[in-house]
C-alpha cells in the first residue's frame, strides 16, 4: 500500500544563494511511503500502520529546523529519514519551490528523490 501527503506548505530559508537563505520562500512537498499495511488493513487499527500525523510532522521538521542550499539535499534528508523512523520499503519525496527565480517565468522548479530500503 501506498500514504501519500500531497502539497505540505512550508516557509524555509532554503537555496544556492545568499538573498534566498536571508529572505525564504514557500516550499511544497509531497511523500509517497511505500508498506507493508495488510495488517493495518484488516486490524483497523492506528499502532499497525504509519501514523501520517507523526509523519507530516517529521518533514515538517526537517524542512524547517535546517538550511539547505539544495532542494536535491533536503528531499535525500526527508527521504532517508522516513526509511529510517517509520516501516516503510519505499519513500518518494518531491520537493518544490514555486515561482523560483530563474531569469524566466515558471510555475515552479522540483526536484524528485526516492529511496528504498
Amino acid at each position: 500500500m501506498w500514504i501519500r501527503l500531497k502539497n505540505i506548505q512550508v516557509y524555509a530559508y532554503h537555496g544556492a544563494h545568499a538573498h534566498e537563505q536571508e529572505h525564504g520562500g514557500r516550499f511544497e512537498i509531497d511523500v509517497e511511503v511505500r508498506a507493508e499495511l495488510s495488517v493495518a488493513a484488516k486490524s483497523d487499527d492506528l499502532n499497525d500502520t504509519i501514523d501520517y500525523v507523526k509523519l507530516q510532522q517529521v518533514i515538517v521538521h526537517l524542512s524547517t529546523a535546517k538550511r539547505y542550499r539544495l532542494l536535491e539535499s533536503l528531499s535525500n534528508e526527508i527521504a532517508m529519514t522516513v526509511l529510517d523512523q517509520f516501516p516503510a520499503e519505499e519513500v518518494v519525496v518531491r520537493v518544490r519551490k514555486p515561482g523560483a527565480a530563474m531569469g524566466a517565468v515558471l510555475d515552479t522548479v522540483e526536484v524528485e528523490c526516492r529511496r528504498e530500503k
